[in-house]
């Protein structure tokens, strides 16, 4: 970066509000134009922090889409992908002896985290100055975000291959990057909740952004399964539930048969581990009660799978004119559950059995 621009962008970081306020319209295709040129991953984030921080609280709400979240938020994604890329590309030259890459690999990692951060301000910011959001309005901000969240999910998810025996090494930043990841997604999540889509129309722009972004959560869904089971069930909670919000507009064009299938297997995995952790529990450990930390986990286990059984009732109930190419896996989920019981014992209450049969003979 050159010394001139330097001491621009530090010029602009210095600013007051009110001058940012004043002096946007000429700074700010000023900042654009140095983002889509800028030669470096420094540069990039520093001039994106500037224009997240100093300038974003002062842009016209409704015109944020395509003043700013356009224009910028393909060009941040294209940048990350590019940094996990060099993260998977050099990661095999990993170890304590070699200082200059555990030294790259380290710088990387903290400029991914900062974007994070970046994304993060983004949709606070939007959460904060607006009570009811168009989807259109912000439509690049969720397609983006989710983009990044998934792309870090996987590469931690990842990690213990990518960074064979070394991991130690920058076991601390891979904490952060989730971490950071994990606070982007509940944030959004709460953007996402006060997202208004019109029931009079049912094929417009937001119609598809909504489904676009439950269909990206399902495969967030697949990656962090067997990574946080908390926040794995919150995510299903929210697929759920704004699955149900949207559903006068949405439920033609979801992807069932994929929610279907994804609820029967977690609900499969944890139904099977539940069994695996009760196979070896002797009768003391169940006495011993809350003091055992097995018999706790089974308990924790159980509430889970009870969770995804809930859920895909509810679900069956709620959308049972679509599910007509989901009755292969929900028969199939139905008689690996059902066989593990004593022909006395029975898995579903009654008035399920009667909802599964309907599903069955109706399609």
């Amino acid at each position: 970066m050159s010394q001139e621009r330097v001491g621009i962008l530090e010029e602009w970081s210095s600013w007051s509000e009110d001058l940012c306020r004043r002096e946007l319209p000429s700074v700010l295709p000023r900042l654009l134009s140095m983002y889509e040129h800028s030669e470096s991953w420094v540069e990039h984030i520093q001039i994106l922090k500037i224009m997240i921080e100093m300038f974003l609280p002062h842009m016209n709400h409704l015109t944020l889409e395509q003043t700013f979240f356009s224009q910028v938020l393909p060009k941040t994604v294209k940048l990350f992908d590019e940094m996990i890329y060099e993260l998977t590309t050099q990661a095999r030259g990993l170890s304590s002896q070699n200082v200059e890459i555990q030294a790259t690999l380290r710088n990387i990692l903290q400029t991914m985290v900062q974007v994070l951060g970046a994304l993060t301000g983004c949709v606070q910011h939007v959460c904060a100055t607006q009570e009811s959001i168009i989807l259109e309005n912000i439509h690049s901000l969720p397609s983006s975000v989710l983009h990044v969240i998934k792309s870090t999910f996987v590469h931690c998810k990842n990690s213990e291959s990518v960074y064979s025996g070394h991991l130690h090494l920058i076991s601390d930043l891979l904490q952060a990057l989730f971490k950071g990841a994990y606070s982007l997604q509940k944030q959004l999540m709460e953007l996402l909740d006060m997202v208004c889509v019109d029931p009079s129309v049912n094929e417009n722009e937001d119609v598809l952004n909504m489904v676009l972004v439950i269909h990206s959560l399902l495969d967030i869904c697949s990656v962090i399964s067997t990574m946080d089971q908390a926040f794995h069930a919150n995510t299903w909670k929210f697929i759920i539930k704004q699955s149900l919000k949207h559903q006068s507009v949405i439920k033609s064009r979801l992807k069932h048969r994929d929610i279907i299938n994804s609820l029967c297997e977690d609900l499969l995995f944890s139904f099977h581990f539940c069994l695996q952790l009760a196979e070896p529990m002797p009768l003391s450990d169940t006495q011993g009660g809350q003091d055992n930390a097995n018999y706790r986990l089974f308990q924790k286990t159980l509430k889970l799978c009870r969770f995804f059984a809930n859920s895909l009732l509810h679900y069956i109930k709620e959308f049972l004119p679509f599910l007509s190419d989901s009755c292969c896996p929900l028969h199939q989920l139905y008689l690996q559950i059902y066989r593990h019981f004593t022909p006395a014992v029975t898995p579903f209450p009654s008035c399920d059995i009667s909802l599964y049969s309907q599903l069955d003979h109706s399609h």
